[in-house]
């Protein structure tokens, strides 16, 4: 029987610092949701490398967990990639790297998920994206495919890294439903039982949360009930002293750090509203998520946001402060059907699951080890 080997170095931190980015998450979701799954038709193996042995063993699965204890170093990998040591070891047919980029001895056993091609339509220097325009992508035009998380990443990549188009294949993410549902409400440390909108995954760059602290802020000349949570792990200085030096901001914005999922999914499910007003997204999961547990969404028509919020979301200009205010009055003065919105907002995000993203990844190592 032939054999799949799924790169989860980026899983690692969760067993660390028990906290991932989208593409470690989106790793652990697929590998577990894949392991659901009956009679695949090829053996599937976890690899993982550091010294402390922390890695695929990790995840639970009934996977055979593969471990080499060498540091996850360019240096290191750069031997890896000279010599046939993984090869010889794991004896595998084809080699999943499912976060963009990896040194390998043979690209061309390789299926490679690259997330977006912000780092061309949308670069911010301080992620390391001029390393990655130079590196990505001559590594996965050598790679047996690409997998990416919706039809806009599939364009740029095409676009940017002159791969033919039909060797990327588009496998939408999904989301946890048994995390992420409609849940009983729940008085919370930040505003109690007042009504309130929510931001997760906030940022001053791309993910232009000051806009939305600026829409707030004109919404709340009119003395509103709703107050305004960010979830923001370590919101910089200049933020903090913007909101507690504005009588507007102070006391109506609240900040909520190092928080667990079980609390996110409480607060997406108890928010009246989640504002999402990113100017890029390769996929968008805090639009998913929000919409599985019933909360409508306010966010940007750009980027892969439209595929993921369909026409159950509302979209604004990143740039249109004025927008999003409105739509916090609108909230805030019951002038939306709020059930209807309910109804849209899980209709939409039903039709996302990792189950349906494992099949068709299956699917797509099929094709590659005919």
């Amino acid at each position: 029987m032939k054999r799949v080997l799924i790169d989860v170095n980026s899983v690692v931190p969760y067993y660390v610092s028990g906290r991932l980015a989208g593409v470690g998450r989106t790793a652990m979701e697929l590998v577990q949701a894949l392991d659901r799954l009956e009679s695949l038709p090829f053996e599937i193996g976890l690899y993982s490398q550091n010294m402390k042995g922390i890695g695929a063993k990790d995840l639970g699965t009934h996977f055979p967990c593969h471990h080499l204890y060498l540091p996850h170093r360019e240096r290191v990998n750069r031997v890896l990639k000279a010599l046939p040591v993984r090869e010889w070891l794991y004896r595998y047919d084809l080699m999943h790297i499912p976060h963009n980029y990896e040194l390998v001895h043979r690209p061309d056993r390789c299926v490679v998920t690259i997330h977006d091609a912000m780092f061309f339509s949308y670069p911010e220097s301080f992620l390391g994206h001029e390393q990655a325009r130079a590196v990505i992508p001559p590594f996965a035009r050598q790679c047996r495919a690409i997998l990416t998380c919706s039809q806009n990443s599939k364009q740029e990549i095409v676009q940017y890294m002159n791969i033919p188009e039909e060797k990327v294949h588009v496998v939408y993410w999904g989301t946890d439903h048994e995390l992420f549902h409609p849940r009983e409400k729940k008085s919370n440390a930040y505003c109690h039982n007042d009504p309130f909108f929510i931001s997760s995954s906030c940022d001053i760059g791309r993910k232009n949360t000051i806009s939305l602290i600026r829409a707030y802020e004109q919404f709340a000349r009119d003395q509103p009930e709703h107050h305004l949570i960010l979830v923001w792990r370590n919101p910089p200085e200049e933020i903090l002293t913007l909101c507690s030096n504005s009588p507007l901001l102070r006391n109506r914005v609240h900040f909520a750090r190092n928080i667990s999922n079980e609390e996110l999914a409480q607060l997406y499910s108890d928010a009246t509203a989640t504002f999402f007003p990113s100017r890029y997204e390769g996929f968008g999961l805090p639009i998913l998520e929000s919409m599985a547990a019933g909360t409508p969404v306010v966010t940007c028509a750009n980027s892969s946001l439209p595929e993921v919020g369909g026409d159950a979301a509302f979209y604004t200009d990143p740039d249109d402060i004025d927008a999003m205010a409105q739509h916090m009055r609108e909230f805030e003065n019951h002038h939306y059907n709020e059930e209807e919105l309910r109804l849209a907002s899980l209709k939409q995000a039903s039709t996302f699951t990792w189950e349906k993203a494992a099949r068709e990844t299956v699917n797509v190592y099929q094709t590659c080890l005919s």
